[in-house]
């Protein structure tokens, strides 16, 4: 019997790239794709999708008695949970308990980010610089879904993988405008070193986890993204590089977060706004990537190498250039 997949975000970064992967995987998964705008989503489709094997439901998961229906209704064996916002605590917490109710799941991907988000790194300080809600929040599901749920051979029970992205590639995007008009990219990522992320590599993780259902990396959390990390200048100069022009780093002095926080507040409000800021404030003060035995773990997930972020900003760059 063909599996069942419940996709959450499907139109979204992941969601776009998830959803034809699996519609071409040879195990002919039906896909349930909960929205918001099922037109929205229903044209973002590849033309010669089988729909037959789509089930676009216009709703909101924050219903918990729509994300019920739509679990039995459609026999869902496997979910991808990947949620954001501010009531991001709220509604996971629901769609757990959905799942647990359903009868039929028996296998959770949830996308965190990357990082030990464990007791012991709580314990050890790592909260100490994380004021930012939209990744502390990762800490509490991470532990409910490690501590706190009943394991598959239990009535109600599934096993789960937890997927630990770094920063997306496609967060650069954001800084086109700036980088072409006025030479400077807009992110300021500290000097640490970051670890970026190709959004493909993410979507090819959530595949290889509902593939290998709870079998090999059934209760592990696999960290998805470069080992190299970039520090601000770093980046900046890759740009430059595959530009062909001067761009300057965004430091991380407060001049230049109040200015990114003033930026980000227009477009998502004063909360996400700060929010943010303290995200990129971590930045600068700890590194954010992962360990070599960590990598090697992606690498045995994917079955290939990450995603080159060289190879995304030459690329990328290119098509810029190729526009103007």
């Amino acid at each position: 019997m063909a599996p069942s997949y419940l996709i959450t975000a499907a139109g979204g970064h992941i969601g776009k790239r998830l959803v034809p992967l699996l519609l071409s995987h040879p195990s002919n998964p039906t896909l349930v794709l909960p929205t918001s705008n099922a037109a929205r989503l229903t044209s973002s489709l590849p033309a010669d999708v089988d729909k037959s094997r789509v089930h676009i439901l216009e709703g909101s998961v924050q219903d918990p008695a729509f994300v019920d229906a739509a679990l039995k209704d459609h026999k869902v064996t496997s979910v991808f949970l990947c949620l954001t916002g501010s009531d991001e605590l709220f509604t996971t917490f629901n769609l757990l308990g959905c799942l647990r109710q359903s009868g039929t799941v028996k296998h959770l991907v949830y996308l965190s980010a990357n990082g030990d988000y464990s007791m012991e790194a709580q314990q050890n300080g790592f909260l100490e610089e994380t004021y930012c809600a939209h990744v502390a929040v990762k800490f509490i599901v991470e532990a409910k879904i490690k501590h706190g749920l009943l394991p598959r051979d239990q009535e109600g029970g599934f096993s789960w993988t937890i997927l630990g992205p770094s920063l997306f590639f496609d967060n650069d995007l954001r800084s086109q405008r700036q980088m072409l008009q006025d030479g400077v990219y807009g992110e300021p990522l500290g000097s640490r070193g970051v670890s970026r992320v190709s959004e493909d590599d993410i979507a090819l993780a959530v595949v290889k986890a509902f593939e290998d259902d709870g079998k090999q990396w059934g209760g592990k959390k696999i960290m998805v993204g470069s080992l190299k990390t970039y520090t601000n200048e770093e980046v900046a100069r890759l740009w430059s590089q595959a530009l062909g022009k001067e761009i300057k780093p965004t430091y991380s002095d407060k001049a230049s977060l109040d200015a990114y926080e003033q930026r980000f507040t227009k477009e998502a409000g004063p909360a996400w706004g700060r929010d943010i800021r303290l995200m990129y404030e971590i930045f600068e003060a700890v590194p954010f990537g992962m360990t070599e035995d960590q990598y090697r773990d992606q690498v045995a997930l994917l079955g290939k190498e990450a995603e080159s972020y060289e190879k995304f900003v030459e690329t990328t760059a290119k098509q810029w250039k190729e526009q103007q």
